[in-house]
């Protein structure tokens, strides 16, 4: 169980309020999860861990799933143009810098980690070594920049760290897929204070021990590939394999973390992933451009 000073999978009050409201309209039929799932009047119906999700913030419904719903309610015009409106309320709505001055980034990384586990399939394209990617040194060195600029976001530096230790246990876990790109100059960024090549040497032998775990495809664009696409921030797309539909991009900014869940919006982030992945090497060649950029910076 979730405690209620933990911060919660959607935190955003225009997500919880929608929330609310497909409670509401489910047990006004007098139905369990289960049940209204199964009479879902789309296709296949929906899962009880679906129903449960949508109810629960973890996931937003397509505007599909949201007229559907009102529908299986029994809701009239009102209602469903209610819920309608509600929904493009929290499509539109971000997680403030605010919302996380309240919880931490301790509560941030166990809330991250409960909405991987809950995806079949994480895509994460990053400027830097990405969390689940990082060594212990990388990240302390990482927050301490974090904390100078936001002070705020960093009560306690330790169960920050500790918080996304945790979360890293899911790349051993058997269920999971996580799938990383990362342009070459990601390899050569190193968190100060000061410049350390053996700590950045090692990061990178840890990435390349880990992308040979099962779990994980990691792939690097080259420098000398021509750049089919600029995305000039990284993202994280976490959905559902072969459904499009469950599908949410998360792009965290300095100051706000932004979750886009609109399909024409997701679209293009699931193309720029397509291009981003047909530059970049995987396996064998992905490792070999690790260790030669760890070579070259234990020689430094």
């Amino acid at each position: 169980m979730t405690d209620e000073n933990e911060f919660p999978a959607e935190p955003t009050e225009q997500r919880r309020r929608l929330a609310a409201l497909l409670v509401r309209l489910r047990e006004s039929t007098g139905q369990n999860q289960t049940d209204f799932g199964a009479e879902f009047p789309l296709a296949g119906g929906l899962s009880q861990p679906k129903v449960s999700r949508l109810e629960r913030g973890v996931q937003l419904p397509t505007r599909a799933q949201a007229t559907a719903w009102a529908t299986a309610a029994g809701a009239d015009s009102d209602g469903r143009d209610q819920l309608l409106d509600a929904l493009e309320a929290a499509l539109a709505e971000s997680a403030s810098w605010l919302d996380e001055v309240r919880h931490g980034v301790a509560a941030k990384q166990r809330r991250i980690a409960r909405i991987e586990r809950a995806a079949s399939v994480v895509r994460t394209y990053s400027p830097i070594v990405p969390g689940l990617l990082q060594t212990a040194e990388y990240t302390r060195r990482l927050f301490e920049i974090q904390a100078g600029l936001q002070p705020d976001l960093f009560p306690d530096m330790s169960a920050g760290r500790a918080a996304w230790a945790d979360r890293q246990q899911a790349l051993y876990e058997p269920d999971g897929r996580y799938q990383f790109v990362l342009p070459y100059g990601a390899l050569w960024w190193q968190p100060g204070p000061d410049h350390a090549p053996r700590m950045l040497a090692a990061q990178l032998r840890h990435v390349a021990s880990l992308s040979t775990l099962d779990t994980v495809r990691l792939g690097i664009i080259p420098q000398a590939v021509p750049a089919s696409i600029c995305v000039a921030h990284g993202f994280t797309i976490v959905g559902q394999l072969g459904d499009d539909s469950e599908v949410e991009v998360t792009v965290d900014t300095i100051t706000r973390e932004l979750h886009i869940r609109e399909p024409a919006q997701v679209s293009v982030y699931l193309r720029a992933w397509d291009l981003l992945s047909e530059g970049a090497v995987f396996g064998d060649t992905a490792r070999d451009l690790l260790g030669d950029v760890a070579a070259q910076l234990m020689s430094s």
